[in-house]
C-alpha cells in the first residue's frame, strides 16, 4: 500500500477544534484515539489486541507509548471491551499537527 502524504496545513478540525476528517460519504468524522487503559477494570480477554488493525496495543495490553499516532482512532477496541477499561478522546487539531510532524521526523531517520 502506497502511503499518503500528509500536509500539517490541511489538517480538518470539527467544530470543537479537534482532529477530523471527511468520510467517503463527506461527512465530517471525529475519531477518538487511545489515552489509556484501565488494567484495574482490564479482564485480559485480549478482544482489543485481536480488534486493533495498526497495533497500536503490544501484546501485554498496553498502549504502545513511544508512536500514540499509530492509533487510527477507529474505535473499535473501546466498543469491544467488555470491561469498558479503554479511554479513548478526540485530539485537538494542534496536537495531530505535532503528531504528524513528529511522525514525519522518525520516519525520516
Amino acid at each position: 500500500m502506497e502511503e499518503v502524504e500528509v500536509n500539517e496545513e490541511e489538517l480538518l478540525s470539527d467544530e470543537n477544534g479537534n482532529y477530523a476528517y471527511l468520510t467517503l460519504g463527506g461527512h465530517l468524522y471525529t475519531p477518538s484515539y487511545l489515552e489509556l487503559i484501565d488494567h484495574n477494570k482490564c479482564e485480559q480477554c485480549e478482544k482489543c489486541l485481536n480488534m486493533c488493525e495498526t497495533r497500536g496495543i503490544d501484546e501485554e495490553g498496553n498502549i504502545v507509548p513511544e508512536m500514540p499516532e499509530i492509533c487510527n482512532g477507529c474505535g473499535h477496541c473501546g466498543n469491544i471491551c467488555p470491561a469498558n477499561s479503554i479511554v479513548a478522546r478526540p485530539i485537538p487539531l494542534e496536537e495531530m499537527k505535532r503528531r504528524v510532524k513528529r511522525y514525519k521526523e522518525l520516519k525520516s531517520k
